[in-house]
């Protein structure tokens, strides 16, 4: 599988801001282009996102709950994402045998197992008998740096330790992300895989600025895409949110063959992330 069919992961992966909040323009504007955009790319082979519109948010009969707290969590725990949960990954992977794409297989049903055990059944994907909890039941809206976005309500304190630690470490480097993108309804990746979004349990910083360089056209069109950068410097996000991100457990596809620097995911242990008494 070439890069260019890896790159729709990324393309359609990626959508913008759910909701328009009111009176921000250029919130709007930027997320109503990354829409455009997206809809635009086309389709490749195995594991990759479907042609779709831009990610609708979850039916309006799943309950939502504003979240109004503080932004700062004082029993945060730190750890790593997990490794099995990366290793499901596609991650440009070479699927030449028959083995190689059991094993990949493999890695993503166990993926889909564990996510459909912590967070909930997404129909089509595993077992609804693993959680008897709807998944879009856990579905929140939360704040991140002022802005409204929807994620699974066990995910949500990580988010928070990583916007209060983004504040205290950060302060030199100050950004300010103009649309953010949560939970999407659908599935965006094909042959057996299933996106984090689906779960909630990924988020997406400003898609035009932090562009997904190893998508199809036009993501990787953008000027950041382009000559001899290290993946630091194709974005316009400063370098020290990553390490902030993954030290709560968020996995940044950055690191992944599609380089996706807008997207970071939670890959933790979702009962691991506030400290215990």
């Amino acid at each position: 599988m070439n890069v260019a069919a890896l790159a729709v992961l990324g393309a359609l992966g990626v959508s913008c801001r759910h909701g328009k909040k009111e009176n921000d323009q250029s919130t709007a504007t930027q997320a109503a282009t990354s829409m455009s955009m997206k809809s635009a790319s086309k389709l490749a082979s195995p594991s990759i996102a479907r042609a779709t519109d831009a990610a609708a948010l979850p039916s309006s009969s799943a309950p939502t709950v504003s979240d109004a707290g503080s932004s700062e969590l004082s029993a945060c725990s730190e750890q790593s994402p997990q490794e099995f949960l990366i290793d499901a990954h596609f991650n440009g992977r070479p699927l030449t045998t028959t083995a190689a794409l059991r094993e990949w297989k493999d890695a993503v049903a166990r993926s889909i197992r564990y996510r459909t055990e912590q967070y909930g059944y997404f129909p089509g994907f595993g077992n609804a008998a693993w959680n008897p909890k709807p998944l879009q039941a856990q579905i929140r809206t939360t704040q991140f740096f002022g802005l409204p976005v929807r994620l699974h309500e066990r995910v949500i304190p990580a988010l928070k330790c990583v916007e209060a630690a983004l504040v205290r470490e950060c302060a030199a480097t100050p950004y300010k992300p103009h649309a953010l993108a949560g939970i999407r309804d659908h599935n965006t990746y094909l042959d057996g895989d299933i996106t984090n979004h689906a779960y909630g349990i990924a988020i997406d910083i400003d898609p035009l600025r932090n562009p997904c360089c190893g998508c199809i056209k036009p993501w990787n069109e953008s000027p950041r895409c382009k000559g001899k950068r290290t993946d630091f410097e194709r974005m316009d996000m400063p370098a020290c949110w990553v390490p902030v991100f993954e030290r709560y457990g968020f996995y940044w596809l950055g690191h992944d063959a599609l380089r996706d620097t807008m997207h970071f995911e939670f890959l933790g242990d979702p009962s691991k992330i506030e400290k215990a008494d």
